[in-house]
């Protein structure tokens, strides 16, 4: 469940690629001495043929070492109190995960990670709020798309199921949450007032705070929302790279209307 801004940038370790006049039988039968040699490849810069773009390109073998973006799939999980006690008016509680890992280890930010194969992206927001914290949730609409240098951020709004009710007072909890202390150091559930007073510097990307004020502003049932069956366009926003003087990081993309 990494989240590295500069994923898409970090150029992957060099495949041993054995050659055709290097390559020997282990067996010896071709009287090279039993070993099969292997040559390190030797990358330059240049235009693959049929490319209109500079790629690490293995002199040795024709190897193109493609450096594409990576996919990081997360949600706003939101577990909703229907009123405790019983008659009260019901709250809205958002997951955050504190992070173990680098970058910003120890701040707290929104289940997510990087996609991985065979699996779809709602799927894969659903692992990673699994991994972190332990919360079983089920993603619904998208609701952003961040552009990135390196990496494109799809996030979800989902909803946590479950939870238990005490007979005795009527007060409601949400399901248990529990973290390895690795990928997670804590998971807890905020209000979306309680994730508003914290510092920037609190949570870990900037991401976190636009993906719950978007999810506030559209999908939050405390804040007014009911189903009107109208279309929500996902939150687009693009990180300018390299930085423009002058202009602002982040710009929202046009809205295109159909």
């Amino acid at each position: 469940a990494a989240f590295a801004p500069s994923a898409g940038r970090v150029r992957p370790k060099p495949r041993r690629v054995p050659t055709r006049a290097a390559s020997y039988r282990a067996d010896g039968a071709d009287g090279g001495g039993g070993g099969a040699p292997r040559v390190e490849p030797s990358f330059q810069r240049s235009v693959p043929p049929g490319d209109a773009r500079e790629r690490d390109v293995c002199t040795t073998c024709g190897f193109v070492d493609y450096r594409n973006p990576k996919v990081v799939v997360g949600s706003v999980a939101v577990w909703v109190d229907p009123g405790s006690p019983e008659g009260s008016p019901p709250t809205e509680k958002i997951l955050l995960c504190k992070r173990g890992i680098e970058p910003r280890i120890g701040k707290w930010g929104l289940p997510q990670g990087f996609m991985e194969l065979g699996e779809t992206s709602r799927e894969g927001a659903a692992r990673e709020a699994f991994e972190e914290s332990g919360a079983s949730i089920i993603p619904g609409v998208l609701l952003s798309v961040y552009n990135l240098p390196g990496q494109v951020q799809l996030l979800y709004a989902a909803t946590i199921a479950g939870g238990t009710v005490d007979d005795a007072t009527g007060e409601h909890a949400p399901p248990t949450l529990t973290t390895d202390g690795t990928e997670s150091l804590e998971a807890g559930y905020f209000t979306y007032d309680e994730i508003a007073g914290m510092d920037d510097d609190e949570l870990a990307f900037p991401t976190v705070r636009w993906g719950i004020d978007y999810w506030r502003a559209n999908y939050s049932r405390v804040a007014g929302f009911t189903r009107t069956g109208r279309a929500v366009q996902p939150q687009q926003r693009v990180k300018r790279w390299p930085p423009v003087e002058g202009e602002p990081g982040f710009v929202d993309e046009v809205d295109h209307t159909y």
